[in-house]
Order: C-alpha cells, then structure tokens, then sequence
C-alpha cells in the first residue's frame, strides 16, 4: 500500500506540470476567449491543488481533496462547452480553437472521459493543426500515453494480470512508447520535454508497482528493458535541466525520481 500512496503523490506532481503548457496570453472582452480563459483559470486552479495532495494525507483529506479536484476540472470543461459555434469562428479567426480543443481534451483526460478526450484530440490534430503550439501538439499525442497509464493504474488496483499491465506501460504499443512519439515530435530542447520525461517515469513507477503487487517481485530486474529505458530518461531530464539552467528545487526533481523508482542517480 505504501508504494500505490507514493504514485498516487506522483500522479498529483505530473497533473500540476500540465498547467503549464496549456496556458496561453488572452485578451479580455471577447465572449469566447473569456470562456476559454475561465477555463484555463479553473484547469489550474484545479492542477495546483492536485499537486496539493502529499504521501502522508490522511484518507478523508485525501478523498475531499479529489472532490474539489474533480469539480475544478468539471467545471473547466463547462465553460468550454459554453463555447458556440459563433464562438467557435471567433477563436478560430483570434487563432486560439486548437488552444480549446486542447485544453477540453486534457479536462476530459483528467476527468477519466478517455474516449471523449481522444476523440478531441483528433479534432484538434485534423481541423486546427495550424493552430496548436509545439508544446499543445506534443500533449496530443502523448494522450493516449497519459490515458494508459492511468487505464494501468487501475489495473493494478483491481488486481489484473501482470502481462496485461506490462503491455499497457511498456509494450511495444505502451504508455512509454507513445510518450516517446510525443518526444520525437518538438525540438530537442524544448520545456515541454521536462514534462513528457516525468510522464515517461511516472509510467515506470507503476510498472514497479505492478511487479511488486501482481508479479511479487519487490524490485524490478537490473537487466529490464524498462528500467534501462528509466535510468536513460533520467539522464535525459538531468542534462535537460542542465541546459535549461535550472533553479535547485528544479534540479530537485532529477533526485525525487531517482529515489521514487529505485534508481541510482545519474553522473553529476
């Protein structure tokens, strides 16, 4: 039990990145973009105090907490469907639909809607292509990636199979693979790199969960596949945070990582 409270912390630190990428700089005045901003206001809101949630909450703090959480994602996703077809041509004309579209398809994610959420993704990815940032269209396609981990998460709660979690998280067709497509798809360089790597070992942590829970083997094998692919993302996100000149509590997160999935830290 100790190990699925610890992912469910990592959950919350992973949720709290997203609201970084999804911002956008509006203008007020506009009906559509106000709805937009009121949605990205409460996707924060709501992302923040995900992030809230810690190790050692108690069950009823915890459980209230996710309530509020739930609602702040809720209620982000009724102003975007406030949005009208009128409303629509305006965000189009102001360059921000792909930015809606975007948005509502991570509220839908985070509300457990996976088939509503990847059906906007495609949406979005089709008909406002022009209009998504680097970063928005990484998240796209990391979607079904963040869906499966989330799908796995549950799995192992439930008890399913182990061969059933592992093709999930990392088979050929898994969470880490399609993370790894989102990659390929922006600079080398780009911030949102720091997120899908987290994402990326936020996967290998349920993957430890599940061979501790469903394969009662306490720690994964040295020579696995996926734990050499972790320890080379966690060397990614270190020379990353490298580059990028990051603060200490930045540099923190190469540490966090390294000690939540039982990795050895990389060179310095």
């Amino acid at each position: 039990m100790k190990k699925l409270l610890n992912h469910r912390s990592l959950r919350n630190r992973v949720a709290r990145c997203v609201s970084v990428f999804v911002a956008a700089a509006l203008v007020t005045g506009c009906v559509s973009i106000n709805r937009l901003r009121e949605a990205q206001d409460a996707f924060n809101q709501a992302a923040a105090a995900e992030n809230a949630v810690r190790i050692d909450a108690t069950p009823a703090e915890a459980t209230a907490s996710l309530t509020s959480i739930s609602s702040g994602y809720a209620s982000a996703l009724l102003s975007l469907n406030k949005i009208s077809s009128g409303d629509e041509q305006s965000l189009q004309s102001d360059g921000l639909w792909g930015t809606a579209l975007t948005l509502k398809a991570l509220c839908q994610w985070r509300l457990g809607q996976y088939s509503a959420a990847l059906s906007n993704a495609e949406v979005a990815q089709e008909f406002a292509t022009n209009q998504i940032y680097p970063r928005d269209q990484a998240l796209l396609i990391a979607l079904p990636g963040l869906i499966k981990t989330d799908q796995a998460y549950t799995k192992i709660l439930g008890g399913a199979p182990f061969a059933d979690v592992e093709a999930l998280l990392v088979g050929p067709m898994g969470a880490v693979s399609d993370l790894q497509k989102a990659r390929a798809s922006v600079d080398k360089n780009h911030p949102v790199h720091v997120y899908l790597i987290q994402a990326q070992l936020a996967i290998y942590r349920n993957y430890t969960v599940a061979e501790d829970r469903l394969n009662h083997q306490a720690t994964v094998p040295a020579n696995s596949p996926a734990r050499a692919n972790a320890v080379s993302q966690l060397a990614e996100l270190n020379d990353l945070l490298k580059k990028q000149k990051a603060d200490g509590p930045s540099r923190q997160l190469v540490t966090y990582w390294a000690y939540l999935c039982g990795l050895g830290p990389p060179a310095p």
